[in-house]
Parts: C-alpha cells; structure tokens; sequence
C-alpha cells in the first residue's frame, strides 16, 4: 500500500492481507494518512523465511536456466518512477518474446504487481502468436488461497498488456512442484 501523489496504490498483498484482516488495513491507511506511526521491528523468523523464499525463487530461476530457456531479469526498484521503468521494461521484454521473463512488473495507475515469472506460451494474443501466464513461487508445502488471489491479481494486469486473458496461473511450490490452475 502506498500513497503517491494523493493517490492509493494497491498491490495483491494488500488485497489478501484485507481479506485476511480489515483493521490492519485500516491501521496501514492510517500510517499512509501519517495518523499513525508503526513500529520499526523485524522479527528474525520473518527474516529467516524470507531468505529461505528468495533462495527458492533463485532455485526455480536456475531450474529454468538450465532448461535453456532465455530469460531476462526486470530490475524491481521502488519509488513510482522505478516503478513505471520496471513496468515498461516489463512490456518491451513481453513484446520480445522471451521465454521467461523474471521480476515482471505491472502498474495501471492504481493497482502494483511483482509477477516472480511469466512464462510464454503458445497462445495467440496481442503480442504475436504467443503470450504469458504468470508462475509464483511460494515456499509452503501447500496451496494457498492467498497465494492464488495474488496471481489472479497479476494476470488480470497481465491482461491489459497483452490482450488476451492467460489460461492458467502456476504456482511452484518450496519442492519445486508445479501447481496450475484455470484462470478463465
């Protein structure tokens, strides 16, 4: 959640973590709105598993490199103009038919998406006779509602670049299992 120039921008984690909890979005609005200051701690576990979630996500990468598939990296920076960089690079590197394109990023004015992968596939769409779905890694053992919200999230944006709604969405597992599921 962000507030940029007086506008709210919302990202799929803000969403599940709504559905998850109402006051901690309310509490969150309040920071944004400065009525509130919260407190500055990170707690070792948090930071443990997420490690543990990049260094899954990096696994996955070279799994995919050592498929020989091409991929291009989008740097993820912060700050609306990085955003916006991040989001046009993302659709030049969509438009070059990639293989897999990591750390895609989205923005339509109001809503913000870090897809970990899209991965072309062979289906007509705006951009050629191909197009993307999107793949996130997760590091629990199980599927989880949450993690299947925020990947319907990125490929609804994904839509709107590539002109056709992707079939399916992914989601790889912290044992490198590949769950899919139809999107529409």
């Amino acid at each position: 959640m962000q507030l940029i120039n007086e506008r709210l921008i919302l990202s799929a984690s803000d969403l599940t973590n709504y559905l998850a909890c109402e006051h901690l979005t309310q509490l969150g609005l309040a920071s944004l709105r400065g009525e509130l200051v919260c407190p500055e701690s990170v707690s070792p576990d948090l930071e443990v598993i997420s490690r543990r979630g990049q260094e899954h996500e990096q696994r996955y990468l070279e799994h995919l490199r050592s498929e020989g598939l091409s991929v291009i990296e989008i740097t993820r920076t912060f700050g609306p103009e990085g955003q916006t960089a991040a989001a046009q690079a993302t659709i030049q590197a969509m438009r070059t038919g990639v293989d897999v394109i990591y750390q895609g990023t989205f923005t339509d004015g109001r809503w913000l998406g870090y897809a970990d992968f899209l991965r072309r596939v062979p289906v007509p769409s705006d951009l050629g006779a191909y197009s993307y779905e999107v793949e996130d890694t997760k590091l629990a053992r199980k599927v989880k509602a949450s993690a299947l919200l925020q990947v319907c999230a990125y490929s609804q944006l994904l839509e709107t670049i590539q002109g056709h709604p992707s079939d399916e969405v992914h989601l790889i597992l912290g044992d490198l299992s590949r769950h899919s599921f139809l999107y529409r």
